[in-house]
């Protein structure tokens, strides 16, 4: 994959969002944004024809216990250049924007990063489980993760927590 977006245009964007920041000492710095910038930060990255971030190359999330994490790899065809973006969300109700709005082709690695970490993506056109049945209420690749006991109740499967063997 081509070259890593230059600093001189992570000083350019820094100037129009303040939350972003980056390490200008790495050899490939990634842009941390708050959560309430980041969709304008997107739309910035790709229609903006200096930098023409036209395909979002990966999206993943990552537990770190204290908070949730999203990452987004972008990637320009044009100028064959590729850069990170980070945002930290809260643990306890992470919520962002839904890049949907920017590039509709993340809809479903959305609805697995919603189904399997719990981030809830706003303005999402279908947000919904895509792994896990509808009725399950957990989450399992958050480091809390406790899988849950199914039960058929009534004819309908239900999931319920485990009685702990004291």
């Amino acid at each position: 994959m081509g070259t890593y977006l230059e600093l001189k245009y992570l000083e350019e964007l820094k100037h129009s969002f303040a939350s972003m920041e980056f390490d200008s000492q790495q050899p490939e710095p990634h842009i941390y944004v708050g959560s309430d910038d980041l969709l304008g930060l997107m739309q910035r990255l790709r229609e903006n024809p200096v930098w023409s971030f036209d395909r979002m190359g990966n999206i993943t999330s990552v537990d770190y216990k204290e908070y949730i994490e999203m990452v987004y790899m972008l990637y320009s065809r044009r100028f064959d250049r590729w850069v990170t973006v980070k945002c930290r969300l809260d643990r306890e109700k992470p919520v962002v924007e839904s890049m949907t709005q920017v590039w509709p082709g993340t809809e479903f690695e959305e609805r697995e990063i919603y189904d399997l970490m719990g981030v809830e993506f706003l303005h999402h056109p279908d947000l919904r489980r895509i792994l896990m049945p509808d009725n399950y209420t957990a989450h399992p690749l958050r480091k809390d993760f406790v899988p849950l006991q199914p039960k058929i109740e009534g004819g309908v499967l239900t999931w319920h927590k485990q009685k702990s063997s004291s």
